[in-house]
């Protein structure tokens, strides 16, 4: 049933390691219920404090889904989403197993606990909750914020309970303690459809409480307390929103976005929430603030004068007040990449003329920094001169051949290209001569992004190659040249065979191996095989991955 459903590491790229770490805590406490699940769909409920319908299935070869939740809008692969995948191929493994196994069938299907709760009297399940309330506290916690939901006093109380660590969280604490912040997460939500305003005033007090707790008082490598708190920075920002402008949101906000380290609150969001006279209270603290900072320190880039100059950046680009945002990027111009920001304020401000000349005297004083001779070189070309953007490119291109720089030399060539192409390949071949030994991976790789395998392959039959790009090129050319690609596969296994020092290194060579006898006559890899087998006969495990994949 669930075993054509995605595995960790796909769920991993859609969701993220903090979705998927919470999506392991939902499954884990058995929250999905499935009603549908097949090879390529499945269809439930994710069950909270609220219920979550949700979706998943396959269309060809593209997955789609959907749930409820409001942190799926968009299209977002939410933390139920996670759980419901998981649930799926937890259920058939189970369908798996002996018909003799005794786990009962509760274990796997939450659905069936949940219809054994709903079919229970009031009494008892109040009974229950009450005993489980009084051998946890998180379960206790949790209660009485659900009591206090309809009350902002006591919800702040029970909040405040809620937040409590105990303590320093470890790494796993860490974990534990988010998955309580979930409940807290879901009362603010209803606390904003019925009440901007006290949404507001929770959301501060959350932020305050947590931010602290963030700071120093977990180990989030996880990432999962982080993830609440991004998500209470939303509905605060939302609660700002759906409120009316308001000058005192100056006087609150101003405090949680000095102490936020992780750019959670955005001034942005908050812009059109403080009003007018809000905006000009807030743009008195920040530039009070930053008119106290001493000179700039080039061996002292990271002090508490880099959060100011943040938050001064920040209103600068929100009020739109170009020559303030001028004197904090050109407060410290040690490095290349100081002089780069301010070039690119110069273009988005449209000063296009100032940009070109900023740029310019740029590239003198770092004359080998890519990122400002790339600039320079779209300066160049808006201005109509495209020759001399063109050899800016050039450049880059002779200090760094990488595809990015072949991409815009390419571009500003135009109908030129052929020859600029040429001669682009021609100097690659005369640095690899002298700098790489004569191995031709860097005019590999680039013929590979132009799309010209045929040339690739050419130069891959009589030259040397890196065994990295090797495998790239073995893998772009197995459908089409099959010989070519199983004999690449045998030159890398061949360099690996000489040195095995552990079992990730037997999995890459039994997998070059396993590639090439697929592609080639027994006669031209089984050679490679035997002398393998000979020269790390005393290698047991490394034989018994031979055998396995018939070897």
């Amino acid at each position: 049933m669930g075993t054509g459903f995605p595995d960790n590491r796909q769920l991993l790229e859609w969701a993220g390691e903090q979705a998927l770490l919470r999506g392991h805590g939902y499954y884990s406490d058995g929250r999905i219920s499935l009603t549908q699940a097949t090879e390529s769909s499945l269809t439930g409920e994710a069950y909270g404090s609220e219920t979550y319908g949700l979706w998943l299935r396959r269309e060809g070869k593209q997955w789609t889904w959907h749930c409820d939740c409001p942190a799926a809008d968009g299209g977002v692969f939410c933390k139920h989403l996670v759980a419901a995948v998981l649930t799926a191929r937890k259920e058939d493994s189970d369908a798996g197993d002996a018909e003799g196994e005794s786990a009962p069938a509760a274990a796997r299907q939450p659905g069936e606990l949940l219809a054994f709760l709903r079919a229970q009297p009031v009494e008892r399940l109040s009974g229950w909750l009450h005993e489980l309330a009084l051998e946890d506290r998180d379960i206790e916690k949790r209660l009485l914020l659900y009591r206090a939901a309809e009350q902002p006093d006591a919800l702040k109380t029970a909040l405040g309970k809620l937040f409590n660590t105990g303590g320093w969280l470890d790494y796993h604490g860490a974990i534990r303690y988010a998955r309580r912040l979930d409940a807290a997460i879901e009362q603010l939500r209803d606390v904003l459809q019925r009440d901007p305003a006290e949404c507001r005033a929770l959301c501060e007090y959350a932020l305050k409480r947590l931010i602290k707790v963030y700071d120093g008082g977990a180990d989030d490598s996880a990432g999962a307390i982080g993830e609440c708190l991004r998500e209470i920075a939303a509905l605060y920002a939302d609660a700002c929103k759906a409120a009316k402008p308001d000058k005192a949101l100056a006087k609150t906000l101003y405090p949680l976005v000095c102490a936020d380290g992780w750019e959670l609150l955005s001034l942005a969001d908050f812009w059109d929430a403080l009003g007018a006279a809000g905006q000009a209270d807030y743009a008195k603290r920040v530039l009070a603030e930053f008119e106290r900072l001493p000179p700039a320190r080039p061996d002292n880039r990271y002090d508490e004068s880099f959060g100011v100059c943040r938050r001064t950046e920040e209103l600068a680009r929100c009020a739109g007040d170009f020559e303030l945002l001028q004197r904090v990027l050109r407060r410290d111009l040690t490095h290349a990449w100081d002089h780069l920001r301010v070039l690119e304020s110069l273009r988005e401000f449209g000063r296009d003329r100032e940009a070109l000349a900023w740029a310019e005297a740029a590239v003198k004083k770092f004359p080998e920094d890519s990122r400002l001779r790339a600039a320079l070189a779209e300066c160049l070309a808006d201005a109509g001169m495209g020759e001399e953007a063109l050899q800016q490119v050039w450049q880059n291109f002779l200090e760094h051949s990488v595809d990015g720089h072949w991409d815009a030399l390419k571009r500003l060539a135009g109908g030129q290209w052929p020859a600029w192409r040429q001669r682009a390949l021609e100097a690659v071949a005369k640095l690899e001569t002298e700098r790489r030994g004569g191995a031709v991976s860097t005019r590999i790789m680039l013929l590979l992004h132009d799309g010209d395998l045929d040339t690739a392959l050419q130069l891959a039959r009589a030259k040397p190659v890196a065994l990295h790009v090797l495998l790239v090129l073995a893998g772009e050319a197995k459908h089409k040249f099959p010989a070519d690609a199983g004999a690449f596969y045998l030159r890398v296994a061949q360099a690996q065979a000489e040195a095995l020092n552990s079992a990730s290194d037997y999995k890459r060579l039994v997998a070059n191996l396993s590639e090439a006898s697929k592609l080639l006559q027994v006669s031209e890899w089984r050679p490679l095989v035997a002398h393998v087998r000979e020269l790390h006969r005393r290698k047991p495990k490394l034989m018994g991955m031979l055998d396995k994949a018939s070897l």
